[in-house]
């Protein structure tokens, strides 16, 4: 892993629509943004903001979310999630992250912690379980 500074940042966007709502997701019965997709979104921003510094066989792996989801979107809605890391602790990485809509408006918020892994190594790991 290249030595990664804190204030990087990612982003990512979806639009809502059929396939990431609540209902998609099994996680309520209305046809608004889910948040299991949300999280996703957020997720995605953390690993593009690190992406470039990351060496060819490494990752990174969730290991710590804490977000809220505070505003309902619906289909057609546009949301960019955002990504800011805060925080380096050897290969921990902190970021803050929300998800706004395209006018703004902020729909969730909240960290998540991510963990740098070589990523041979850790799905040997895995597939000797």
């Amino acid at each position: 892993m290249q030595e990664i500074i804190t204030e990087v940042k990612g982003e990512a966007l979806t639009i809502v629509n059929s396939t990431n709502t609540a209902i998609a997701a099994q996680s309520g019965s209305l046809p608004v943004f889910g948040t299991p997709f949300m999280i996703a979104l957020m997720e995605k921003a953390t690993c593009n903001a690190v992406s470039e510094y990351l060496e060819e066989d490494e990752t990174t792996v969730g290991t710590s979310i804490n977000v809220t989801h505070d505003k309902a979107s619906g289909v057609g809605a546009v949301i960019i999630a955002h990504a800011t890391l805060t925080e380096v602790q050897g290969r921990k990485l902190i970021f803050d992250v929300k998800a706004c809509e395209d006018n703004g408006a902020v729909i969730g918020k909240g960290t998540i912690e991510r963990f740098v892994v070589d990523s041979k190594r850790f799905m040997k790991k895995v597939e000797a379980r």
